[in-house]
C-alpha cells in the first residue's frame, strides 16, 4: 500500500493499484481480511471432517495408531479453527467500535 499527498488530502493505492481515501482503504482491507479469514475457516473444517473420518477408518479397521493419528490432526484443527474465529470476532469488535465512534461524531 502506498500513501499519496495531493495537498491536504491523504489517499491510498493498493498493490493492484485501486486508489482509496483512508476510510474506504480501510474498509477494503477489513473485507479483504474478512474473506481471507473465512477461506481458512473452510478449508480448515474441511481438513477437520477428512481426519475425523480417516480416524473413524482406521478405527474400524482396528488399526489404533493410524485412528490416533488422525485424532491428533482432527484436534489441532479444532485449534486452529478457535483462534482463526477468535480473529474474525475480533474484527467484527473493531469494526463496530469503528461505526459507534463514527455515529457518535
Amino acid at each position: 500500500m502506498w500513501e499519496i499527498k495531493e495537498g491536504e488530502l491523504v489517499r491510498y493505492r493498493c498493490h493492484v493499484g485501486h486508489t482509496y481515501a483512508a476510510d474506504l482503504m480501510s474498509i477494503a482491507l477489513d473485507e479483504n481480511l474478512r474473506r481471507a479469514l473465512g477461506s481458512a475457516l473452510r478449508a480448515l473444517e474441511e481438513r477437520r471432517a477428512l481426519a475425523r473420518r480417516l480416524e473413524n477408518q482406521s478405527r474400524q479397521s482396528n488399526r489404533l495408531r493410524l485412528a490416533s493419528s488422525w485424532a491428533s490432526r482432527a484436534e489441532e484443527c479444532e485449534k486452529e479453527l478457535h483462534a482463526i474465529r477468535n480473529s474474525v470476532r475480533r474484527l467484527d469488535d473493531l469494526a463496530q467500535r469503528g461505526i459507534d465512534n463514527r455515529a457518535a461524531e
